[in-house]
């Protein structure tokens, strides 16, 4: 169940929002090096937010993960210097990513008309979804299709950015791909470069707010030339342009 909208998280800002949520994979064989590494990236682009006043004053996080059940871990809420972040862990082989996935949709989706209904503007919503495997568990394919088709009408309407990340070798890239009608590829990692990727989550995030970039550059990556996934580094080219 989404919690109702909260208008005290705005105070009297009417500062256009960028809300992003986060749906991430803490089944089993994400245990040890990935979810540390997961915490550690995550931590990281969390601090970089509540580091710059635009930014914080700005960006909403809402965090669901997908193992044993599917969790709201930090729901959309006001981000201050002070708050926790909340530790992630994994221990479970189940894999709800569609499950996950339509949670967070709906998280995003009861956030736009809390702004609709205060007036406030706001940015396309950003889904970044993160596994290392596929889906499994009761019901998790047909979940995953209503995911798939709910990702792929909001996208080609301009109503939301899709991250479909995969992690290592384990990954089902082939299902990730098609969350996205507009992103060629997936976007293929190691969960050594978790840090990396977050860093590029964050530097992304100011230049929409900030700079006013287009919501279309997120997407103009360039795939590797055997056209299997697109590298960390190859998803950073842009910045530099």
């Amino acid at each position: 169940m989404v919690e109702g909208f909260n208008e005290s998280d705005f105070g009297n800002s009417t500062k256009r929002r960028l809300p992003i949520c986060f749906c991430l994979d803490t089944s089993g064989s994400m245990m040890g090096t990935p979810i540390k590494q997961l915490n550690i990236g995550l931590t990281n682009f969390i601090s970089s937010i509540k580091s710059n006043d635009d930014t914080r004053s700005a960006t909403d996080i809402a965090i669901v993960t997908f193992g044993q059940k599917v969790e709201i871990v930090m729901p959309f809420g006001k981000i201050s210097r002070d708050n926790p972040f909340p530790e992630i862990t994994a221990s479970t082989t189940l894999t709800p990513i569609g499950e996950g996935i339509l949670t967070g949709l709906e998280l995003l989706n009861a956030r736009k008309e809390g702004y609709k209904d205060l007036g406030i503007k706001y940015y396309q919503p950003w889904l970044v979804v993160i596994t290392d495997g596929a889906p499994q568990g009761p019901n998790a394919m047909a979940n995953m299709e209503l995911a798939i088709k709910a990702c792929n009408e909001m996208e080609s309407k301009d109503k939301l950015v899709v991250f479909n990340i995969g992690v290592g070798s384990g990954a089902d890239l082939d299902i990730l791909k098609r969350l996205s009608v507009k992103r060629e590829e997936p976007i293929s990692v190691a969960s050594a470069e978790f840090s990396k990727l977050f860093e590029f989550l964050g530097s992304s995030s100011s230049s929409v707010i900030s700079s006013g970039m287009k919501d279309d550059a997120l997407y103009n990556i360039s795939t590797e030339p055997e056209g299997d996934s697109v590298s960390v580094d190859d998803f950073f080219k842009y910045l530099e342009d």
